[in-house]
């Protein structure tokens, strides 16, 4: 498509937002600290890892369930693991 020219050579459908997309992206979570880097306009995140064994708890939740539960289900599950996530449940 290179080389061809918006609403002459190629249609543009404005959809608005689907399901999952967001209008803008969080940059921080809860418990995250902002520290300075060498650089002037570069900052680094950085939190607390959550110990190993509740990591491996939510994976082995997660893979238990995989090929059985619903759609929905599983991101109940991620929604657990990841507080900040936000789901489209449908």
């Amino acid at each position: 498509m290179s080389g061809l020219k918006p609403d002459e050579d190629i249609e543009i459908v404005f959809t608005g937002l689907r399901p999952g997309e967001k209008l803008f992206e969080e940059l921080s979570h809860k418990g995250e600290n902002i520290t300075p880097t060498q650089h002037p306009k570069i900052m680094r995140f950085v939190c607390e890892p959550l110990p190993l064994d509740d990591v491996k708890k939510h994976l082995e939740r997660i893979v238990a369930q995989l090929h059985e539960a619903e759609p929905n289900q599983l991101k109940l599950l991620l929604k657990q693991a990841v507080p900040e996530y936000q789901p489209y449940l449908s």
